[in-house]
């Protein structure tokens, strides 16, 4: 995949689980946990799944006459893909302008929105490089010898209910971005993924519900607590 932008990303979680990561364990969580989760900021039951217009549906009975004819439609209809609940993906907060504010100069710090979103994840954060984690990715194979292929990219927030702008799921044209969506809620996050599945056949889970790539360690990462990093100055060069 051709990447031409490097920023950090921010893990937040368990200092032992950064460790691990930080020494190139890296962890994807299936994307039916993150349906499952009933939290209200890392939960999402609309992971991966398109909200339709009720009113554009058709379904037609044996004569061929559309049943909502006769009948009202549904308040709700959601397309999803079958068999997607095993999809492999690894989450984390972009470090961009989007979540800081100017204090003075090149000074910035991070903007209490995106303090309070993502607050809950862990009283620890590992920040990486965008690119070194691709390459990480691209360099090893799972146990059966075959290549990982992944797609990654930063999530698009709209609202889900606003059926007039459909095509802004649209990110590649690949069948993977529907799942670099999310709803305005958790806009504040500013999350970026990565998805990842085998090359020739699907991944399996290998730990727990989970996939665990064993890499090498990160060349360059820092681990600290949450509050240093919020609560730090960020200065940027011209």
């Amino acid at each position: 995949m051709n990447y031409s932008t490097n920023f950090f990303i921010a893990k937040f979680g368990n200092k032992e689980h950064l460790e691990q990561l930080q020494n190139g364990n890296i962890f994807f969580n299936a994307i039916q946990a993150y349906r499952n989760d009933g939290t209200d900021y890392r939960g999402d039951s609309m992971e991966g799944k398109i909200p339709i217009n009720p009113t554009k549906i058709k379904i037609l009975d044996r004569e061929g006459k559309d049943i909502f004819e006769t009948v009202p439609y549904p308040d709700t209809v959601i397309q999803s893909l079958l068999g997607d609940e095993n999809l492999m993906m690894f989450c984390a907060a972009a470090i961009t302008i989007e979540i800081l504010d100017n204090v003075k100069d090149n000074k910035w710090h991070f903007k209490n929105e995106f303090k309070s979103a993502i607050q809950n994840f862990g009283e620890h954060v590992l920040l990486l490089w965008s690119i070194e984690l691709l390459e990480h990715i691209e360099s090893v194979t799972d146990l059966s010898g075959q290549r990982i292929g992944y797609d990654s990219g930063p999530i698009l927030y709209r609202n889900l209910n606003d059926f007039d702008n459909t095509e802004e799921y649209r990110k590649t044209g690949s069948w993977l971005d529907r799942y670099f969506v999310k709803g305005l809620p958790y806009k504040d996050q500013n999350e970026w993924r990565v998805i990842i599945d085998g090359e020739r056949e699907p991944l399996k889970a290998n730990c727990g519900n989970g996939f665990l790539l064993q890499t090498f360690p990160f060349k360059y990462s820092m681990l600290m607590r949450t509050t240093e990093l919020l609560n730090g100055e960020i200065e940027m060069g011209n």
